[in-house]
């Protein structure tokens, strides 16, 4: 059975169970131009010799409550988008969904949330952090997942039997080893990072960065990356239009993944009022772009750029509307239940269980596990709890008070773009790349790299294993917290492809 096969044959299952009547190939991406002018985290003539560490530009301040609350707002709307579009995934490929086939709300299928992929492969990553810290690296959390014994697909699927194999993250993800790197995967699985980061997008992309290697490279990480971003701004945020910024801000302009979300945003400045114009548009420049093995010759698209615009268009379009914002994802078509799931999501962060429409939350079943996990909704929103609160105090934030009088002092760094990562369309040797500690005084750390390709400068980009990043070949950073750490480094070539080392820090 081929994968669209299966999914059509899940869907049909899951409409059957739920009762609810529903009324009524593809190309490869061309590599990006290397003479396209470089943003910051990409491209220069000369490489940057010095880059010190990120300052803190403002705190905010929370209440204990509003955190919680925005916690548990993300972990529903999730749910809630995943059960309002269920029944849809992957019927419609390449066409918008018509209104009158739209699904009606039924609280009574909320129990089928607990059943869903974009759910439960969240767990195993939530307690593998939960056990070993926020900023763990890859060995506990791929060894985490490659216990599971859920069912998998696509990116998770071939992440996790490379591991079975013994071949370990980040070379899981890798394009050599997974066709399927650029697919939805990890976009539908990181946003429990977000939540992790309340108030913090650039901590929220490290880590998104980091642990989505795990399963996906390049456009595949990058989509995990711009929703735990927006997730992290979503605490703070004003409207859905500063949560998106701080998404976008996190990846690099040019890769694949940031000129389908620019698309998106463009078009709908010019046809603000019509989704269906810019969806158009979407489909015909960037709809038959997916290098999934199931999705060449069809209409099939899981590519994680494409399913990326789709939500980017019901957080615009949707205008802070829940069920507006659900529908206009949903009726995009292609992986129809993750979209508003993801869409649900941030837009829960944003207005906090407590502005979720009681219709979508009075069937939250705090107290079920999800499928294949000893979790419950609960205890996943506590772990959460717990992760954020090692997050801020890890990026110099404070938690001071105790009960209703609890005070969450949030870091408010600023955000910029990962470093540029794309699966080449052609056969291409990554650079080559050297790393050392060259000092460490106190918690202050010195580090250098070399990297060379001869295709031309090499971007290079430190992460310091404390949910912090920095551009350049030689940095110096702080640590606000005695270590040890690991930190990695990557360097890109000017068409994206990448190579990585890693560095103790004791």
């Amino acid at each position: 059975m081929t994968v669209v096969e299966r999914t059509w044959t899940q869907s049909r299952l899951v409409a059957t169970c739920l009762l609810v009547a529903a009324c009524g190939g593809g190309g490869s991406p061309s590599r990006t131009d290397p003479g396209v002018d470089p943003g910051p985290g990409e491209f220069a003539d000369e490489i940057p010799e010095v880059e010190t560490e990120t300052t803190v530009n403002q705190m905010v301040t929370l209440s204990g409550a509003e955190v919680r609350d925005r916690i548990a707002g993300g972990w529903v709307g999730q749910m809630v988008g995943v059960v309002r579009a269920g029944i849809t995934e992957f019927l419609y490929l390449g066409e918008i969904i018509p209104e009158e086939y739209v699904p009606a709300w039924s609280p009574e299928a909320f129990w089928t949330a607990y059943l869903q992929d974009d759910l439960y492969v969240e767990v195993p990553f939530l307690l593998a952090l939960r056990e070993h810290g926020v900023a763990a690296g890859w060995t506990p959390v791929a060894e985490a997942f490659a216990a599971t014994a859920f069912p998998l697909w696509h990116a998770n699927e071939a992440g996790r039997k490379n591991l079975r194999k013994g071949i370990p993250a980040p070379d899981s993800g890798h394009y050599a080893r997974n066709p399927h790197c650029d697919d939805i995967d990890w976009q539908i699985e990181a946003d429990f990072l977000g939540l992790a980061a309340p108030g913090m997008p650039r901590a929220a992309a490290e880590a998104a960065w980091r642990l989505g290697h795990v399963t996906n490279f390049g456009d595949g990480v990058y989509g995990g990356v711009f929703v735990a971003a927006m997730h992290a701004e979503a605490f703070v945020a004003g409207d859905v239009r500063q949560v998106v910024e701080a998404g976008l801000a996190a990846i690099p302009e040019r890769s694949l993944f940031r000129q389908v979300l620019d698309d998106v945003v463009a078009w709908h400045a010019e046809e603000p009022d019509d989704w269906q114009a810019t969806w158009g548009r979407v489909q015909a420049k960037w709809g038959e772009v997916d290098r999934c093995p199931d999705g060449v010759g069809v209409p099939y698209n899981i590519d994680a750029k494409l399913n990326a615009a789709y939500v980017l268009m019901g957080l615009l379009y949707g205008g802070g509307d829940f069920e507006k914002t659900m529908v206009i994802a949903m009726r995009c078509g292609q992986d129809s239940d993750c979209n508003p799931s993801t869409a649900g999501g941030v837009l829960g962060t944003l207005v906090g269980l407590s502005g979720i429409p009681e219709e979508f939350k009075a069937p939250v079943e705090w107290d079920r596990t999800f499928s294949y996990t000893d979790v419950t909704l609960a205890q996943a929103v506590e772990a959460t709890e717990a992760l954020a609160r090692e997050a801020v105090l890890l990026r110099g934030g404070a938690i001071t008070g105790t009960g209703d009088g609890e005070v969450w002092t949030l870091p408010r760094e600023p955000v910029s773009p990962l470093i540029l990562e794309q699966w080449p369309a052609t056969g291409d040797e990554p650079p080559t790349l050297t790393a050392r500690l060259v000092s460490l005084e106190g918690q202050t750390a010195s580090f250098e790299a070399e990297a060379s390709d001869p295709d031309g400068p090499v971007a290079i980009q430190w992460f310091f294993g404390d949910l912090d990043y920095a551009d350049g070949a030689v940095v110096t950073h702080t640590y606000l917290a005695p270590g040890p750490y690991e930190a990695l480094v990557w360097a890109s070539d000017p068409g994206g492809n990448t190579s990585w080392a890693s560095v103790a820090v004791p």
